[in-house]
């Protein structure tokens, strides 16, 4: 027997999950000292004072961490919506998004969350590891797996083209979605911080209201 209750709580958090990750992406562009800067190919030592002693962007990139629950289970629902004309596409989406998102988890616990720890050591000891900070941000030794970020915009817009395809939520939702990755894609690429603002701000228009529908139950 379904215990109702309980799948009425899934139902409700994962409606929560819709909104959560572009409420924290949002919080981590925005904390972003730079954000208007359109220069791309930053030397990485620039980077590196940029998330010095920045306490608002490493609140940022926390949330980001916390971010990656909810994006996985956005991922798994559209997986599961998609039945159809779209199935593959849900699914071969779904498998690269989720790499995607491993890589999203990776590199804001190196280079954010450990930067953090780093912050609380004495100036003098900091600068000593500078050569250590640098390598991390180069991606050197298993780094690499942060290589794998990328498959998270392509994975969620392949998925985006399988609703589209398959009708299961408005096609201008699915067009959106698809805009908002494209977006994003091109804001990873070429480091621009405010492309991905922006770009986040577009998927909030897309995946808000799917948040709504499920919490009211309007959407399964």
């Amino acid at each position: 027997m379904i215990n109702q209750q309980v799948e009425t709580a899934k139902r409700i958090c994962t409606g929560l999950a819709f909104f959560l990750y572009p409420l924290a992406a949002f919080i981590a562009f925005i904390a972003h000292p730079n954000l208007l800067s359109l220069e791309v190919g930053v030397p990485v030592m620039d980077k590196v004072a940029e998330f010095h002693n920045n306490r608002f962007m490493h609140f940022g990139h926390l949330l980001m961490v916390l971010s990656v629950p909810p994006l996985t289970i956005v991922i798994i629902k559209f997986m599961s919506m998609l039945k159809w004309r779209g199935a593959w596409w849900g699914f071969i989406g779904g498998v690269m998004a989720l790499y995607g998102v491993l890589g999203l988890a990776v590199q804001k616990t190196a280079q954010c969350l450990v930067m953090s720890t780093f912050d609380t050591l004495p100036e003098t000891v900091y600068t000593q590891l500078l050569p250590g900070i640098e390598a991390i941000f180069n991606l050197k030794g298993y780094l690499v797996i942060i290589y794998l970020l990328p498959l998270l915009p392509i994975g969620v817009l392949i998925q985006g083209i399988g609703l589209y395809r398959e009708e299961n939520i408005p096609r201008w939702q699915s067009v959106v979605m698809i805009i908002a990755m494209l977006g994003m894609g091109v804001s990873a690429a070429v480091d621009i911080d405010i492309f991905g603002l922006v770009s986040t701000l577009i998927l909030a228009i897309s995946w808000f209201p799917l948040g709504f529908q499920l919490i009211k139950g309007d959407l399964e």
